[in-house]
């Protein structure tokens, strides 16, 4: 079983070119490391404020 906020490797993809792309160079691996990270720390963020909402009404 994945962890909650394990994603295909599809949405870490996007995040990743898109910074490659800005900064006009290959991120390194620990950099893809602290990407994926944040993503998934901003998108557990993100949930649980979507979740307070739904039991505030």
């Amino acid at each position: 079983m994945n962890n909650p906020f394990d994603y295909p490797e599809v949405f870490y993809n996007e995040v990743i070119f898109y910074l490659e792309t800005k900064w006009e160079r290959r991120l390194s691996d620990h950099e893809r490391h602290v990407l994926i990270e944040g993503y998934r720390f901003g998108r557990m963020i993100e949930a649980e404020n979507e979740i307070k909402i739904l039991f505030v009404n």
